[in-house]
């Protein structure tokens, strides 16, 4: 009996094995799915551009720094992750005080990183407000925390590499020295959460028995916001910034396809059936019970009237009208998305709908949803314009962000001409040689080297060269920047001796003003790896591309794009050197 016992229950578990591998290929299989169907999208969407407008991208891959350079120097709305910090969960789990303060500055700049990162967005209350702090003694927050991480990690729902997730926690992420910590997420909440790719709300319960015991989690599951009986849970629906949070999760734009190669399992399933952020709860009950964290639904627009934060609770009456203005934002992002927007002019004005109109751009940009970038640029420079309040600096910034997003798209004639409008503005309003002037230039002549028209992408250049120098000095950062644009151009056009004395110069001003280990010194050895190939000079091109990924690899980590585009550069002149199999394992590392 014992061996036919012991057949049964090896066959039992290979069924269940197999069951996990069936349901492991079908969640790829609904991934690969989405990520077709949005490709497809694309690619029509690129066709549809090109037969617009007849033009074609060109350029290798590797040379990104003269873009960047050139929109770094935008004064406008662009803003992306800048100026918000997330931290590394390695860093957190290497932490002696549970959830790290601000002043201990273990977080690092969101723009360090790439899209490949999966970023947490931890919303809670606060166990100790008046002290002030988040946690209790024994720090019990912060051990849920990572125990709802690591769980998922071993489920497979979220990487498994601690190098792949970083957390956005207020205690950490806020500088609490500040006279107002609260005054920093005024402009910066929608950008925060539209940046992450789930919500975790770890919930302290050390009396859970006295709710749970009778409850089956199945019973929870049907209705987890009002069956979960934690004290803790139950505040956190009452607490103005708590319900903010889930409000801005639920409503700000989220891209699915973007999350898809990091996670699998029921974040998976969840992500791809309500095309929706998840937002979890794992409180002490399901730490102590060894069960998953439960999913929240998604707030409906209904609730906000129901649920206003507006009228929620507050440890600091200080913060009522930033709530008040952040509830004004939620209301204005569901009538953009309600395709409602001359109605949310009509109710909150022009100022306040341009403004969000700008913040949703940003995230849909953060999300590489460059289209729908376009739109929400396009309502808010029509906005604009109809409105006789708004300041022309406002409309020719938005401009300049536009040429920025068509060019992004590959649309460079009209990015051209939408420059050249905010130019014929700027003009009017700083005259010829302000900065902005130099700016705006400058990117024209990025757009006209991306169209192959080298001398006049060097005239632009030059223009704005003059201006900055003259404004500026001759060993500023955005003079460097130009200069370097200006090498691109010239390498383009097989000048290589000028080229690589304009990227030395721009490479000189870099190091004494950045340091030797800054991104933008990577990016200026990466172009002159970038002439020193096209020479044929290998041994000095693997050089140079070889300092510019050490630099990278330093400031943003193995996975960054910037780090793929340096080792792709390698593997091009590994390749030309007849290395085929340090090539291709470079091409390898690069598709990784």
């Amino acid at each position: 009996a014992a061996p036919a016992a012991k057949a049964e229950a090896g066959k039992a578990q290979e069924k269940d094995k197999g069951a996990a591998v069936a349901e492991k290929e079908r969640q790829k299989a609904t991934a690969e799915e989405l990520v077709t169907r949005e490709a497809d999208k694309a690619g029509s969407l690129a066709k549809e551009q090109k037969a617009q407008e007849g033009g074609s991208g060109v350029g290798a891959p590797a040379e990104e720094a003269g873009t960047n350079a050139g929109q770094a120097a935008v004064a406008g709305p662009e803003k992306g992750v800048q100026g918000i910090n997330v931290l590394p969960l390695a860093s957190l789990k290497k932490s002696e005080n549970g959830i790290p303060r601000s002043s201990e500055k273990l977080t690092v700049p969101a723009d360090s990183f790439d899209q490949r990162l999966f970023r947490i967005f931890v919303s809670h209350r606060w166990l100790q407000p008046k002290k002030p702090h988040p946690d209790a003694n024994g720090h019990p927050k912060y051990q849920l925390i990572l125990k709802c991480i690591e769980d998922m990690q071993k489920r497979g729902w979220v990487p498994s590499d601690d190098d792949k997730i970083v957390l956005w926690i207020d205690y950490a992420c806020i500088n609490q020295d500040a006279k107002d910590p609260a005054a920093e997420l005024n402009d910066n909440m929608l950008r925060i959460v539209g940046m992450c790719d789930m919500v975790l709300t770890p919930v302290v319960d050390e009396e859970w028995e006295s709710w749970a015991a009778h409850l089956e989690r199945d019973q929870i599951e049907k209705d987890v916001a009002g069956t979960y009986g934690a004290k803790q849970w139950q505040d956190y629906w009452k607490r103005a910034w708590c319900l903010l949070e889930m409000f801005f999760a639920a409503h700000v734009p989220f891209t699915p396809q973007l999350v898809l190669p990091l996670i699998g399992g029921e974040v998976l399933n969840f992500v791809t059936e309500k095309k929706a952020r998840p937002h979890v709860l794992y409180g002490t009950r399901e730490s102590e019970k060894s069960e998953v964290a439960f999913f929240l639904a998604p707030l409906r627009d209904e609730k906000l009237e129901e649920k206003d934060p507006g009228n929620g609770e507050l440890f600091s009456e200080n913060d009522r009208q930033k709530i008040k203005y952040h509830v004004k934002e939620l209301r204005i992002s569901t009538m953009v998305r309600q395709s409602k927007t001359d109605e949310a002019v009509a109710t909150f004005g022009a100022f306040d709908v341009a403004n969000v109109l700008d913040k949703l751009a940003e995230v849909h940009k953060e999300q590489c949803q460059f289209q729908q970038q376009l739109e929400r640029v396009q309502e808010a420079l029509e906005v604009r314009r109809k409105d006789p309040k708004s300041s022309d600096n406002a409309v020719a910034g938005t401009l300049m962000t536009m040429g920025l997003v068509y060019e992004r798209l590959g649309r460079f004639d009209i990015a051209l001409q939408t420059h050249e409008e905010a130019l014929e503005m700027q003009k009017k309003i700083h005259g010829h040689d302000h900065v902005d002037v130099a700016a705006t230039v400058d990117n024209m002549g990025i757009v006209l080297n991306a169209q192959g028209k080298f001398a006049e992408a060097l005239k632009k250049h030059q223009q704005a060269l003059d201006i900055r120098i003259s404004k500026l000095g001759h060993d500023h950062v955005d003079v460097a920047a130009t200069v370097d644009n200006m090498g691109i151009v010239l390498n383009a056009q097989g000048k290589f001796a000028e080229a690589l004395k304009k990227h030395q110069q721009a490479l000189d001003i870099r190091i004494s003003k950045l340091g030797h280990d800054h991104v933008d010194v990577a990016k200026t050895y990466n172009n002159m790896g970038l002439v020193y190939e096209k020479l044929g000079e290998y041994k000095k091109a693997l050089e140079y591309y070889q300092k510019s990924l050490e630099i990278k690899i330093k400031a943003l980590g193995h996975d960054h794009v910037d780090v793929a585009k340096s080792i792709w550069g390698i593997a091009l002149v590994e390749q030309a050197q007849g290395k085929f199999a340090e090539a291709l394992a470079k091409y390898n590392q690069v598709l990784e």
